[in-house]
């Protein structure tokens, strides 16, 4: 199953690295995971690696209030679990998607 193909002009904006960029990311992330979860499912099968636990996928575009710290402030989500969006449980399912250039997964070319 692939994804949408966007209009030239969304794609062009989806790679690029600037806040405008990250606002279209947060939005298709958003849109797949609410509307095309078989997509998002198989996408997540393919990726390789693990969490870094670094947070830095938790500011992208805003801080996300439900992100917080530990003792050693290691970043945590206080609602780990079943009560997380899907956007969120799946980041990054692919490769378009990966904008945390220190993030643990990878996916094939």
């Amino acid at each position: 199953m692939s994804a949408p193909v966007p209009t030239r002009w969304f794609a062009r904006k989806l790679e690029e690295r600037s806040f405008l960029g990250q606002v279209l990311r947060k939005l298709r992330r958003f849109w797949l995971g609410t509307f095309r979860p078989a997509y998002v499912e198989q996408a997540v099968k393919e990726r390789q690696g693990d969490c870094h636990r670094c947070g830095l996928c938790c500011e992208l575009v805003y801080k996300c209030p439900f992100l917080g710290r530990d003792s050693q402030n290691l970043p945590y989500c206080r609602i780990y679990g079943d009560l997380r969006p899907a956007n969120c449980r799946n980041y990054p399912f692919d490769a378009i998607d990966s904008e945390v250039d220190t993030c643990g997964y990878t996916f094939k070319k």
